[in-house]
């Protein structure tokens, strides 16, 4: 049986399908199909029959409290709690031609999809408070950074614009991740469909919205479950680049964004009374490792021995419920930080002038570039001496410029003032935001 989840007090939603009730009602649900499928394919058992069957196949509470601290082998008692609530005959027609696997793993194809789409609507929101931030912030002005260096102008909406393609792809992920592991497996032992003819099967999983298996071995090959949680571990890297771009703009010397933070009931800390963390922030990036380590266990459930063992049973245990769990409530808490995430635009613009001009020097460079009348390395040259001077002495470049008689000869006076407009660099930003279906203002 799943253990809980170490967040579900933040994911209720995914707790109550990984909790004994849900996973109990998961496989429950596999036989309840198949005895549909029975009955519309052979007319046994009959429509009221079905009736009995359908209330045998609900668990009391008190039933899925013995079951969760009885030990021995699960299916079996699961089995029986069931049986003995019916007549032989259709007792005997729950789990028939049956291995445990076709339950167990067909329930968590279940519980996996559900869960996918608990996260997906998640991300949805993520993405929605993306867009909105994006179309918000399109002229705002900030620098980009490269190596944590200032390179060129960009505006605040194209950045988050980033963030927002990639979440978006994040739920193309999850739509592949759903139709990976939306299959089931009723053929029996090690799948070879003995007792279970083909046509029961696919008329079973049908019912239940799955696939069928078309090779499984006594149990659905791993290699789904693997991809699943893969890419579970790509979409919360997602997360934690926004959490750690938005920390990073954060930082006090930076100063152009901040989580939202209450004095009247927060503290960053129990000594410092002035400090505003990114903590929501933090919490993500810690979330963002449990998931990708969670993607490591399920590549080493691969590997079991020819048509089955039970290794991948004790670490899937864990894996799935804290994996979705984590990504879930990672989710959740970018929306809260994108929900009131403060914006200093007066600061981006601040930020910009830093380097004293400095960041106009590929568009000095290539203006030199286009009169042909130096080599690029030595026009770089010049150029990156007079950036580093610009840096190293706090004088503007555009004036430094100014000054160099090699310049000015190429390019006249008149000319530099425009090579400093920091409009240039965002003639084009529109682009993206067209490319991904928006239509940004200006």
């Amino acid at each position: 049986m799943p253990l809980p989840s170490r967040y579900a007090a933040h994911t209720p939603e995914i707790r109550d399908l990984w909790a004994p009730a849900g996973y109990f009602d998961a496989q429950l649900g596999i036989w309840l199909a198949q005895c549909q499928a029975m009955h519309e394919l052979d007319g046994q058992p009959t429509a009221p029959e079905l009736e009995t069957l359908r209330a045998a196949l609900r668990l009391t509470p008190e039933e899925v409290a013995a079951l969760t601290v009885a030990e021995g082998h699960e299916t079996n008692r699961l089995l029986r709690t069931v049986q003995a609530k019916l007549p032989r005959r259709l007792g005997n027609l729950v789990h028939r031609g049956n291995t445990s696997s076709d339950v167990l793993d067909t329930a968590l194809a279940l519980q996996l999809v559900r869960s996918l789409a608990i996260v997906c609507a998640d991300f949805q929101q993520v993405a929605g408070r993306l867009r909105t931030l994006s179309l918000e912030h399109a002229l705002t002005l900030q620098v980009s950074r490269t190596h944590g260096q200032h390179a060129v102008p960009q505006t605040f909406g194209r950045q988050v614009l980033g963030w927002y393609a990639e979440v978006e792809r994040g739920l193309e992920r999850f739509d592949r991740a759903r139709r990976v592991i939306a299959v089931g497996k009723l053929s029996g032992e090690v799948g070879t469909s003995v007792f279970i003819r083909p046509e029961l099967e696919e008329r079973a999983l049908a019912i239940l919205g799955l696939g069928v298996d078309p090779a499984p071995t006594q149990v659905i090959s791993r290699d789904r479950h693997a991809e699943v949680v893969a890419l579970l571990a790509v979409n919360a890297g997602t997360l934690g680049r926004i959490a750690t771009d938005i920390a990073l703009l954060a930082i006090t010397d930076v100063g152009e964004l901040r989580e939202a933070f209450d004095p009247a009931a927060q503290q960053g800390s129990s000594a410092m009374p002035h400090k505003r963390n990114s903590e929501l922030c933090e919490r993500v990036r810690g979330l963002v490792h449990r998931v990708q380590g969670a993607a490591g266990e399920e590549l080493g459930a691969m590997e079991l021995w020819l048509e089955r063992d039970i290794s991948h049973s004790s670490i899937e245990r864990f894996t799935f419920p804290d994996a979705l769990g984590a990504l879930c409530y990672a989710a959740r808490l970018m929306d809260t930080i994108l929900g009131g995430l403060v914006v200093y635009p007066a600061r981006m613009a601040q930020n910009v002038e830093a380097t004293r001009g400095a960041i106009y020097a590929s568009r000095l460079l290539n203006a030199l570039l286009a009169t042909e009348r130096l080599t690029r390395a030595d026009a770089y040259e010049l150029v990156k001496g007079l950036a580093q001077r610009a840096l190293d002495t706090g004088v503007h470049l555009r004036e430094l410029a100014a000054g160099d008689p090699t310049i000015t000869g190429l390019l006249g006076l008149e000319a530099l003032p425009a090579l400093f407009d920091p409009g240039f660099y965002l003639r084009n930003s529109a682009v993206a935001y067209r490319r991904l279906g928006l239509d940004p203002p200006g």
